[in-house]
This record gives structure tokens, C-alpha cells and sequence, in this order.
């Protein structure tokens, strides 16, 4: 992983910025920021890749997905489950179907199929932030504050920033503690 570094670092010391006492200040600065940006790219990579059975399972989503999701913000979760039911026939693995089936059977009150649709998610893609903090709501939704606190942790390390699915969940746990 560190390969480009180690062969700039050789190239970069024989630049002769030196100045009137010897030092290679310069050389070694510019040393530092190529460290530094060498680094930066291997973490905003390794950020932004997916593992292998991510790869199987990362698809373009089709009109049909973007038209529930619709739905779901319209608060009409009973169309939305008709047209994700047929969705997940034809992409049973995709992590975002399953996930917004778990929400919406959580919506109308169907827990059991709620929580069955959040898992299969997570199976597949254990980092899935939107079903950990949904399984987390079905969590405090059931009585499990502290299974909601264990979705919470993992999804804070996940994200290397606060997310807005942390603090989503963190606001949901909060208001079920202080009922």
C-alpha cells in the first residue's frame, strides 16, 4: 500500500534544495506533503471501496426503486411495499430494497417482517448505515434499548464523522430513555 512513498522518498532527498548551512529543509518538506497526500489517497480509497460481496450486490437503482422511495417519503408505505415486494423478486439481494421494506413494515406496524427485512439486509451488507439505524429504531420500537445502543456503536464506527444516521439514532434513543 505504501509502495508509491517509498520510491518518491529516494527521488525527492536527491533534489538539491539545500541551503547556505547544508540543511535539506526544503526537500524534506516537500518529503512531508508527499507522505501526507499519499496517505490522504489511500484512506479516501479505501473509504470509498466496497468489499467483494459488496461488489455482487452494488446495483443502479431503476425508476420503479426511486418511485417507492417516493412513496415512502409521501408516507404511503402500503403502495411502497407493493412495488419493493416486486423490486426484491427481481434484485434479492440488494441491501436498499430490503432496507426500505424493513422501514415501511416498521411504519404500518408489521414488526416481525420489519426486523426479517432489516437483517436480511445487514447479512449482506453488515455496514448498511440506513438498516442499522432502522433495526436500531425497531430496537427501541420493541423494547431493546440496548440493542439500539449496539447498532449506535457500530454505526460510530463506521462513520468517521458524526452521520446523520448516528445522530438520528442517537436522538431516537435519547427520547426513549427520557419518556
Amino acid at each position: 500500500m505504501f509502495t508509491p512513498i517509498i520510491k518518491i522518498q529516494p527521488a525527492i532527498r536527491t533534489v538539491s534544495f539545500s541551503n547556505k548551512k547544508g540543511n535539506t529543509f526544503i526537500a524534506e518538506l516537500l518529503f512531508f506533503i508527499s507522505l501526507v497526500f499519499m496517505i490522504s489517497l489511500n484512506c479516501a480509497f479505501a473509504a470509498g471501496s466496497v468489499s467483494s460481496k459488496q461488489e455482487k450486490t452494488s446495483t443502479t437503482h431503476s425508476k420503479e426503486y426511486y418511485k417507492a422511495v417516493k412513496l415512502i417519503k409521501a408516507n404511503n408505505f402500503k403502495d411502497a411495499i407493493i412495488l419493493l415486494e416486486t423490486l426484491v423478486t427481481e434484485n434479492p439481494d440488494d441491501p436498499d430494497i430490503l432496507n426500505y421494506l424493513g422501514f415501511s413494515f416498521r411504519k404500518t406496524g408489521d414488526l416481525v417482517k420489519s426486523s426479517h427485512y432489516y437483517k436480511k439486509a445487514l447479512n449482506i451488507n453488515p455496514k448498511h448505515l440506513g438498516a442499522l439505524e432502522y433495526q436500531g429504531e425497531l430496537f427501541i420500537a420493541l423494547g431493546k434499548i440496548d440493542e439500539a445502543k449496539a447498532n449506535l456503536a457500530r454505526i460510530d464506527d463506521i462513520c468517521f464523522t458524526q452521520c446523520k444516521e448516528l445522530r438520528e439514532l442517537e436522538k431516537a434513543i435519547s427520547a426513549a430513555l427520557n419518556k
